[in-house]
């Protein structure tokens, strides 16, 4: 069955950097030791011994200083639960609210993606406000309606190798780039509400035969770089086939309907990991 999503812009809150205390609910006050990430599971090792994570961190409070943050934030954990969409049920969904310091009052931390639920989750490493992998250390909070939180919840898990070898934070990369209509790999394209097919030739994703009767077609094959080929561009009031080809002299020759097809970038283009099919 193929998938269907809507295009948004890169949405990662913020990388936490410095750990400070956290105050639990219902239980004395305890320190962090340490915080790491496996997966999306956030866990937490206390000074006390003990280690919370996923669920037992429901009710909590954590203060995390960001890269690049003034103040450190403060986060209320509202709820966990496993992401129904993940068939391996590896995958943790955080429902997240930000603490004023001042008065205590509570907010939303993300805003609402397709299903309008509001989902965060943390993933080891850093990525830049356009969707570039730049670290592994840390971690980064990023909302279901942004590309990286997209990206894992169509399968592109960026933490796992398949057993025959293949590293899916490629396959991740690629998305974010696919997601974002980064062709030149750098600057988003899209805009929110765009609806696309995309697949790939490992079987995470398949193309759905339906796409045709929505009046989808094929538009690029994407790398972890960017696109390796351009049919069409998702919204050509943003960039233009002409001005890509300015932007981007790597895409040389292969721009256009006649030099980028479905078939033409499975044989020709050996970095493409993706393809997407838009409007």
């Amino acid at each position: 069955m193929g998938k269907h999503e809507i295009g948004a812009v890169s949405r990662a809150l913020f990388v936490a950097s410095v750990y400070c205390s956290a105050a639990l609910a219902a239980q004395p006050p305890d320190r962090i030791a340490r915080v790491q990430v496996d997966g999306t599971v956030l866990q937490v090792a206390l000074r006390s011994g003990r280690t919370l994570s996923g669920a037992d961190l429901v009710g909590s409070t954590v203060t995390l200083a960001a890269s690049g943050d003034a103040a450190a934030r403060q986060i209320f954990v509202a709820a966990v639960t496993s992401d129904p969409k993940d068939p391996q049920h590896e995958v943790q969904l955080y429902h997240l609210l930000a603490v004023d310091g001042a008065t205590g009052a509570r907010q939303e931390l993300c805003g609402p993606n397709a299903d309008g639920e509001r989902w965060a989750f943390p993933l080891r490493g850093q990525w830049d406000a356009e969707g570039q992998h730049i670290s592994d250390t840390g971690f980064t909070l990023t909302c279901s309606d942004g590309a990286q939180g997209k990206c894992v919840r169509f399968g592109y898990k960026p933490w796992k190798t398949l057993p025959n070898g293949v590293r899916l934070a490629d396959y991740h990369q690629a998305c974010v780039r696919m997601v974002r209509a980064d062709y030149c790999g750098g600057h988003g394209t899209t805009r929110d509400g765009m609806l696309i097919d995309f697949y790939d030739r490992i079987g995470i994703q398949n193309p759905d035969p339906g796409a045709a009767g929505m009046g989808l077609t094929f538009e690029a094959a994407w790398s972890a770089t960017g696109a390796e080929c351009v049919a069409h561009t998702r919204v050509p009031e943003h960039v233009t086939l002409e001005e890509l080809g300015r932007a981007c002299p790597r895409l040389e020759g292969r721009l256009g309907p006649d030099a980028c097809t479905a078939a033409k970038a499975a044989l020709a283009t050996p970095r493409a990991l993706l393809y997407n099919k838009s409007r």
